[in-house]
């Protein structure tokens, strides 16, 4: 934070002085550690990482200071008392030899590790000055700072070096190497342990002693100086560490990120470099462009100085402080830090730089009057300078460039480049430019700059009356129309060829042609008018503008972006291409123009329908969709449809809903089309070999553009088809096609019935009522991982195949009678699994065969069993446990979420080993 006043001037006589409780001193040191931070994470890494930039610009101070390039008084002020005794520059403490030459960045890096609790890591590593002598003792100090008497730090209270403890860790280590001698200790909130022991590998270890007596061991090394500050992290809070990295560390560009993840063994699965960093675009006085969105509002970035070209991002600038106008654009503002000492005589305070006041904690900037006048006056800076770059911008002699260069910044309509967010910041109404080379052309609206010439565009677009493209040349009136590469020059006719193949290679379908030739006569009403004065000076004001013009045209046509219209050249091959498409088109619209029964008749299709459910109708949900699919498709169909009559509607709603959740929807089909016109594109498709006529092109007897058949082919769901009692006999001839009662009821290979496998899906789903009840098992993954697969699969089935409510609700009047057969199905499959070990099987089997089917089968399959014991088994497993258990599920572990090793429970899993185990359940079998 650079040079800083820490303690004010006493008002009035010196009165008894103030002291801290020696009751509320723990108390302090929370508040001081961390709870002073309202955003611990962010202000984490932000602290740590300008402490380490320090140390790296001290290094880089010392070592100039050292080898005679610059004075000590060139970056330090002298300045005694106890507040400032530790920041004066001290030659003793730098060794040059231990310095390391090579090293200028800091290092993050972020551990995913195995584990519970705080198991990930965070570090930061910096090669500066390291941590020995006086400084080694100040780690256990709330407020010791060696950076107060210059004005090249970011840091100036002496709280930071501590603000890992914010985060909930219980310590945070720090390992520095300072010339020679290796200390490592553990800091707490109350205390540091100094973790090298007495007795190393070669002997005892070398000692300091502090000034309270304690004895610190460290180790000897041949290191170059460096620091590495690092501390635990829970897995929940990855993406917060690398999002404040993002956010707070852009613009510094001596910063690498590593990430890191190992696996269970400690080996190192994958390594990578995250590249976090802004790309700068723009680099000032007073500002900074770059091509990061991470604030996508002006925002301020803390300097150590002004016109430094890096520094820490502090958030957007509020502008209701400011009582200024809201802008807007990713621009970053640069403010140092307000720096100021006392004078020692007077006691008046000394201004050395003007910027902004921040917190301690530095997590916010202090909106007083002295940081409002300091950041008013930098945006007011930060206009000019865009001002001055948006007029040097225009100074551009080619005419088309200097028309696009003006247009682009005026009207905004490149905001991503520097020149367009430049313009948000600066009042566009007082930039009136002038064509450089002639200062009596100011540019304005197209209508007004162009007046009288003639400037047309191309527009070729599908005339759904006339059942063709219409090909149009309108004037063109904007500016927006213009860009490089679309600005032609004609002098001979207009071609309809050369206007398709411009316009459909030309960049967003924009071509502008510029007239050569200028009507210069005398228009008829000053023609008309009697000679005399007025007539004199309308001839003269005719004059002149028809001589602007011919200027202006001259202009363009000397425009290096100018093109030949006349010079343009189509191949024959695209022209022969697009004559055979308009013949296409033609033969189509003569069949458009057909009823529906002579396109049927000509076609040999069929009227038929398929359901099509529809929620945001209150009449039952479905709905008939009419579709035409060709009495050759169906009968050759390799997929399995099932058909009916209009006698069967109630069996298909029934075999619909059973579906709804395996079918494909509209929008997997028809992406291009599907969200914006048929219920969101989320209605489910129970027929695909053709389409409903709703959205069928009977022009091209093809789907439409926007079908995407790679999903076509990829579909094996049945197919739902209501037929004529007449149209049965083509699709009975079809082995895949069978009628609607077959998907309730099917023999297998061994005699059994059975139904559909879609079906059996379904009706395992419905058995599985209540599965949701046991979602706690995911937090018992790590102590039961078989037992939370079952549940797992469980909850899968249930989820993806069984809609309660519309189950329920959409068959209640037409499923009793087939829920019945459904569940005699269920029956005789478990009734025969019971008595496989009988004897009397056979007699048995016959039996119940006759009791519910009048007939005699040897089996059924209607359920997967072992989806159903698995049930079974979780809700033998749960009985008795649910006080604690319903406690688990009160966490809002997702049961679905079980890529994830593990789930933290933290405290609670002690508590809950303790409890299993008394009611038997830590160990499980079956």
């Amino acid at each position: 934070m650079s040079i800083k006043t820490i303690n004010k001037e006493i008002q009035g006589s010196e009165g008894i002085a103030k002291r801290i409780n020696k009751g509320a001193e723990k108390m302090v040191f929370d508040i001081l550690q961390a709870t002073q931070y309202s955003t611990p994470i962010s202000s984490t890494v932000r602290e740590l990482v300008t402490n380490a930039c320090d140390s790296q610009r001290e290094k880089e101070i010392a070592m100039e200071i050292l080898s005679g390039a610059k004075k000590e008084e060139d970056y330090y002020i002298k300045r005694h008392g106890e507040a400032y005794t530790d920041s004066n520059f001290d030659v003793s403490y730098y060794n040059i030899a231990s310095l390391n030459h090579a090293r200028n960045h800091v290092q993050i890096t972020y551990e995913k590790r195995p584990g519970v609790g705080h198991c990930d890591r965070f570090s930061v590593t910096d090669w500066g000055v390291g941590i020995g002598n006086r400084r080694l003792e100040g780690v256990l100090e709330l407020g010791y700072s060696t950076k107060r008497n210059t004005t090249e730090n970011f840091g100036a209270f002496g709280l930071g070096a501590k603000v890992a403890l914010s985060t909930g860790v219980d310590f945070y280590t720090i390992e520095t190497v300072h010339n020679g001698k290796r200390f490592k200790c553990n800091c707490y909130n109350y205390k540091t342990d100094f973790i090298i022991p007495k007795f190393g590998k070669n002997g005892i270890n070398p000692h300091v002693t502090f000034s309270d007596g304690s004895v610190v061991h460290y180790e000897k090394t041949d290191e170059k100086n460096y620091t590495t500050v690092s501390f635990g992290v829970k897995k929940h809070n990855r993406s917060k560490f690398y999002d404040s990295v993002e956010e707070q560390l852009i613009y510094l560009g001596n910063i690498k990120f590593k990430d890191i993840e190992y696996n269970e063994d400690g080996s190192v699965y994958e390594e990578n470099d995250v590249n976090f960093q802004a790309k700068v675009q723009h680099n000032s006085e007073n500002l900074i462009l770059s091509d990061s969105y991470v604030f996508n509002r002006p925002h301020i970035v803390v300097v150590r100085e002004k016109g430094a070209t890096t520094g820490i991002n502090y958030g957007h600038i509020d502008f209701r402080e400011l009582e200024m106008e809201t802008l807007w654009g990713a621009i970053a503002f640069k403010c140092p830090i307000r720096q100021s000492m006392r004078d020692p005589e007077t006691g008046k305070e000394i201004v050395i730089q003007e910027g902004v006041d921040v917190t301690p904690s530095r997590e916010k900037v202090i909106w007083n009057e002295a940081t409002k006048a300091y950041v008013q006056q930098v945006i007011k800076n930060a206009a000019d300078e865009a001002s001055e770059l948006i007029e040097a911008e225009l100074n551009e002699s080619d005419f088309i460039k200097w028309i696009l260069a003006c247009s682009n910044i005026l009207s905004d309509s490149r905001s991503d480049s520097v020149l367009g967010r430049l313009s948000r910041i600066v009042d566009k109404t007082q930039i009136a430019p002038k064509f450089p080379g002639d200062k009596n052309i100011k540019f304005g609206g197209a209508k007004t700059v162009l007046k009288g010439l003639s400037i047309k565009t191309i527009k070729n677009e599908y005339s759904y009356k006339e059942r063709k493209e219409v090909l149009e040349r309108p004037v063109s009136e904007a500016w927006d129309n213009w860009s490089e590469d679309n600005v032609y020059l004609k002098s001979g006719e207009f071609n309809k060829y050369k206007d398709l193949h411009i316009l459909e290679n030309a960049v967003r379908n924009k071509v502008i042609i510029i007239e050569e030739t200028l009507d210069t006569t005398l228009p008829l009403k000053i023609q008309a008018m009697q000679a005399g004065h007025a007539k004199t000076q309308a001839i003269q004001l005719w004059n002149k503008q028809s001589s602007k013009q011919q200027k202006i045209l001259q202009l363009l046509k000397s425009s290096s972006l100018i093109k030949s219209y006349d010079d343009y050249e189509v191949p024959q091959e695209w022209i022969d291409d697009h004559k055979e498409k308009i013949k296409e088109a033609e033969e189509k619209a003569k069949f458009d123009n057909l009823s529906a029964e002579e396109r049927r008749e000509i076609e040999k299709r069929m009227v038929a329908y398929s359901l099509r459910f529809d929620d945001k109708r209150g009449d039952g949900y479905f709905t008939w969709d009419k579709i035409e699919p060709k009495y050759k498709d169906l009968a050759s169909t390799s997929r399995i449809t099932y058909y009916g009559t209009k006698a069967d509607e109630d069996k298909f709603k029934f075999a619909a809903v059973t579906l709804l959740s395996q079918v494909p929807i509209e929008a997997e089909f028809y992406p291009d089309g599907a969200g914006w016109k048929w219920n969101d594109g989320f209605s489910p498709v129970f027929f695909y070999d053709a389409p409903p006529t709703r959205f069928l092109d009977y022009s091209s007897d093809k789907y439409p553009d926007w079908t995407d058949e790679s999903k076509l082919g990829e579909a094996t769901t049945p197919q739902l088809i209501r037929v004529s009692t007449k149209a049965v006999k083509y699709l009975s001839m079809n082995e895949n096609c069978k009628h609607i009662d077959e998907y309730f009821l099917q023999i297998n290979d061994k005699n059994e019935y059975t139904m559909d496998k879609h079906l059996i899906k379904w009706f395992t789903a419905s058995k599985l009522d209540g599965i949701q009840d046991y979602k706690f098992l995911t937090g018992l993954k790590s102590l039961h991982p078989e037992l939370f697969e079952k549940f797992r699969q469980c909850y899968d089935v249930r989820v993806e195949h069984y809609d309660l409510f519309k189950s329920k609700q959409i068959m209640s009047d037409y499923k009793d009678d087939i829920m019945k057969h459904l569940e005699n199905i269920a029956e005789f499959q478990y009734y025969c699994k019971s008595v496989e070990n009988d004897p009397n099987k056979e007699d048995l089997i016959a039996a119940k065969s006759r009791e519910l089917f009048v007939v005699d089968i040897p089996g059924a399959v209607g359920l997967r069993e072992e989806l159903i014991e698995n049930y079974e088994e979780i809700k033998e497993f749960s009985d008795t446990l649910s006080p604690l258990l319903l406690e688990i599920d009160s966490i809002n572990l997702n049961p679905l979420d079980y890529e994830k090793d593990t789930h933290d429970l933290g405290d609670l899993e002690k508590e809950l080993r303790i409890y299993l185990d008394a009611k038997d359940r830590l160990k499980w079998e079956k």
